[in-house]
């Protein structure tokens, strides 16, 4: 996969097909404070709730 730019808030997805033949999604997306999340998923909404997932971890780590 080629390096992905992506601005704070941006996401991306690409489909593809794993070795099996089973369709995947490479998923990436950049956090308003520049993290980036990516992963590899069944689809596109599976990937969305594990990235919600990680960005509440991430806005922990921002509370004083």
């Amino acid at each position: 996969m080629e390096w992905l730019y992506l601005m704070p808030g941006e996401e991306r997805y690409t489909k593809f097909q794993d070795e099996n033949g089973v369709p995947r999604i490479r998923y990436a997306y950049c956090s308003l404070h520049g993290k980036l999340f990516n992963c590899t998923c069944r689809s596109k909404d599976e990937a969305q709730r594990l990235c919600e997932d990680w960005l509440v971890t991430q806005d922990r780590c921002y509370i004083n």
